[in-house]
């Protein structure tokens, strides 16, 4: 099992979202340098490994498969009298 921090997952979308739909390692730095972040050269280049050749929708459409395993929240509460 491999440990991710969402700080690199999110510096990625970053620069998809600011129009790159590629972005190498060293984008994901610049990203993570600029909000004060140090990159952790290993959990990056896992990421960059399980990205590579995919567009976000389909990391998006893989990762909503797995929060099924997580279940849905408890019911809402009950509404106040009155």
């Amino acid at each position: 099992f491999f440990s991710l921090t969402m700080k690199h997952v999110a510096a990625y979308m970053l620069a998809v979202l600011g129009g790159n739909e590629n972005p190498t390692k060293d984008d994901v730095k610049r990203i993570l340098k600029a909000g004060e972040a140090e990159a952790n050269d290993v959990q990056l280049d896992h990421i960059m490994k399980e990205f590579s050749g995919k567009s976000v929708a389909e990391l998006i459409a893989e990762g909503s498969k797995k929060l099924v395993a997580c279940g849905g929240g408890g019911g809402g509460g009950g509404g106040g009298g009155g």
